[in-house]
């Protein structure tokens, strides 16, 4: 399990140590979050729910390219440890499913970026199979706290 979840997060690259400038680091820590390492092109936070559920964004500069090609990407790099569920959107996010053993992974992208070429990418890892409202409000929730620590 713990290589999975290091694959997952190995898809987004090499260690750095600074902030994008258009990231509120205290708002990070004030929602519970942990940095756990960024590059230029990548910085990521995350956090363990007390319910063993992991939460993993990242943010990226990609310029020119749409959310859904980032969405694309990410299913495309995924490890092949992990079986591919299906990809769904709602109103707000382009959603894969993935599973490996019995953790079921949600990787969303949301369709609007709040800074301009700045993409956000999610990991939600859980026992739980989640579909429809429920999975919509785990939506809602995480890109409302990712897009809240944007500047």
């Amino acid at each position: 399990m713990k290589k999975f979840i290091l694959g997952l997060f190995l898809i987004l690259g090499a260690l750095s140590f600074a902030a994008p400038k258009y990231v509120n680091t205290d708002k990070i820590t004030q929602l519970g979050y942990k940095v756990d390492n960024d590059i230029p092109e990548i910085f990521l936070f995350q956090k363990m729910e007390p319910d063993g559920t992991g939460i993993s964004i990242s943010l990226f500069e990609i310029p020119n390219k749409s959310s859904k090609y980032i969405s694309d990407m990410e299913k495309e790099n995924t490890p092949s440890e992990a079986q591919f569920i299906g990809s769904v959107q709602n109103n707000r996010a382009y959603v894969n499913k993935f599973r490996y053993l019995d953790v079921y992974t949600y990787n969303f992208v949301p369709k609007k970026q709040k800074v301009k070429d700045c993409h956000i990418s999610v990991l939600y890892m859980t026992k739980e199979n989640l579909s429809g409202e429920k999975l919509n409000k785990v939506i809602d929730k995480i890109l409302n706290d990712a897009e809240s620590v944007l500047k």
